[in-house]
């Protein structure tokens, strides 16, 4: 049994009244330590999602390869008297990372952008949601 046209776009009307609900950013966690490890050492993320680094234990700190961030107790230039040095307590911060890129990182202490403690963070490129109409007979 076929449907008039107008019955095969009260669906699509439907989706279209509905109102527009942003997408959620994803908020990663890497564990600093205990011992001279990043847990996970690689993540891949989207574009817009977030990374919190946590101090598990040690002293450490986190410093991007490209010096865009430095971070510890505060981070450098944060604008609230921010220090990235090195602490050994438990500390945390976070950065949302809004394209898409690697990103490498080390702590100061016990690494190099090379070797050592140090890890990677791939931000993909994010992908818009595209809608599809059809018809159904």
């Amino acid at each position: 049994m076929a449907y008039p046209a107008s019955m095969r776009l009260l669906p699509l009307l439907a989706l279209c009244a509905l109102p527009a609900v942003p997408a959620r950013a994803g908020d990663y966690l890497v564990l600093v330590g205990p011992g001279q490890t990043f847990n996970p050492a690689e993540l891949t993320i989207a574009a817009g999602d977030s990374v919190t680094f946590r101090n598990s234990g040690g002293t450490h700190n986190v410093k991007a390869d490209d010096n865009s961030f430095r971070c510890a107790n505060g981070c450098d230039g944060d604008g609230q008297g921010g220090n990235g040095a090195a602490a050994g307590n438990i500390w945390h911060f976070s950065r949302t990372f809004p394209s898409a890129g690697t990103i490498g990182y080390y702590c100061e202490t016990h690494g190099t952008p090379t070797s050592g403690m140090r890890g990677t963070i791939v931000v993909l490129p994010s992908t818009p949601v595209e809608l599809q109409s059809f018809d159904v007979d």
